[in-house]
């Protein structure tokens, strides 16, 4: 079965992601809170080999892909699809993007800065959805890391942002104080670690 990786102080390996998520399926945490009954992992929406099809196809036509992984056993997916197609087609200007990135470790984003993947994040969901997820699905020790901003900061990393619309309707003000302030809808504060400085938020949103 699946294994996650170590949330922190974890030492990422995108060629034994590749060797140890052969067969895996779908976003995983690493523990369920509150609704969810004990033992819940994940819910698949893609296979692995789905994964590095439709990533080998991307490459292998020079095409940037974009691909939505939500949840860390979804990341570990992308970053094993992303090592194995490399290793095949060698390195060149691909730039693929993880969509949402929720709950990346920081081995995770270890393994994106050296394959080039940009994140698009999306913290306006730490305001919005904060509290629930810290009181009802991943709980205290997880909720920090929705939409880490400050750990791809902290490694000299560009990122974007989305409002993921409907879901969050277009509101550049609240995504700007959401991603400097982390602050959610009770006032608490999401991954104070995470917090950026106005210009790295504009910068998102801008550039």
């Amino acid at each position: 079965m699946y294994q996650s990786l170590p949330r922190r102080g974890c030492q990422a390996d995108d060629r034994r992601l590749a060797s140890a998520l052969h067969g895996a399926q779908g976003p995983a945490l690493l523990c369920a809170h509150g609704e969810y009954p004990r033992g819940y992992a994940r819910y698949s929406a893609a296979t692995m080999e789905q994964t590095v099809d439709v990533m080998d196809w991307a490459y292998g036509k020079g095409i940037q892909i974009i691909l939505h992984a939500n949840g860390e056993g979804a990341s570990d997916m992308l970053i094993a699809a992303v090592y194995a197609t490399t290793k095949k087609y060698g390195p060149a200007d691909h730039r693929p993007v993880i969509i949402h990135g929720q709950f990346l470790c920081e081995a995770e984003a270890d393994a994106f800065r050296r394959r080039d993947t940009v994140a698009s994040l999306f913290p306006i969901h730490t305001f919005y959805r904060g509290d629930w997820h810290r009181d009802h699905t991943v709980g205290p020790e997880l909720v920090d890391n929705i939409s880490p901003t400050g750990c791809l900061v902290n490694r000299g990393m560009k990122f974007s942002r989305h409002h993921d619309a409907s879901v969050a309707l277009p509101n550049s003000m609240r995504f700007l104080d959401a991603t400097v302030t982390r602050r959610v809808r009770s006032g608490d504060i999401i991954g104070p670690a995470e917090r950026v400085d106005v210009m790295a938020a504009l910068k998102a949103m801008r550039i």
